[in-house]
C-alpha cells in the first residue's frame, strides 16, 4: 500500500455516466493512500434538482436525505465494501467553484477530482487550497 500525506480526497458528484469513471479513479486514489472520499453534490439550480417554488423549506432536508440515500447507492456500486464507511457525502446549494472551494476550505482536503472543467480547476489552483486532478471526459 502507498503511503504519503494524502488523507482527503474530494470529488465533485454528478449524475452523469463519466461520473461513474471518477468515482472508479477516486476509489483506487482514496484505497491506496487509506484516505477518506468526500463527494460533494451542488446544486446550481435548484428547480432542476426537484425543488418548485411551492415546496416549503421545511422539506429541504427531505430533499437532501433522497439525494445522498441514492447517492450512496451508487457509490455502492461502484466502490469496494471496505471504502464505503470512509465515504463522506455534502449537498451544497450555490455557485459550484464557489461551494467547492468553501467545502475544501472547511475540511481540509488534500487532492480534488474535478470531472473536465478547466473553470472549477482554476478555481481550485488559484486558491491555493489542495492538488487537483482533472479527468476529461
Amino acid at each position: 500500500m502507498a503511503t504519503g500525506d494524502m488523507r482527503r480526497v474530494l470529488l465533485h458528484g454528478s449524475a452523469d455516466e463519466s461520473f461513474d469513471r471518477s468515482v472508479r479513479v477516486a476509489g483506487r486514489l482514496a484505497h491506496e493512500f487509506n484516505a477518506d472520499l468526500h463527494v460533494v453534490y451542488i446544486i446550481e439550480e435548484p428547480l432542476k434538482a426537484g425543488w418548485t417554488a411551492e415546496m416549503p423549506t421545511a422539506r429541504l432536508p427531505e430533499l437532501h436525505a433522497a439525494m445522498e440515500e441514492e447517492a450512496r447507492e451508487r457509490l455502492g456500486r461502484l466502490l469496494p465494501a471496505e471504502l464505503q464507511e470512509r465515504i463522506t457525502i455534502a449537498i451544497r446549494t450555490g455557485n459550484t467553484s464557489d461551494e467547492l472551494v468553501r467545502y475544501i476550505a472547511e475540511n481540509t482536503v488534500d487532492l480534488a477530482i474535478v470531472q473536465g472543467s478547466d473553470a472549477h480547476a482554476r478555481t481550485f489552483v488559484e486558491n491555493g487550497r489542495c492538488s487537483v486532478l482533472i479527468l476529461r471526459p
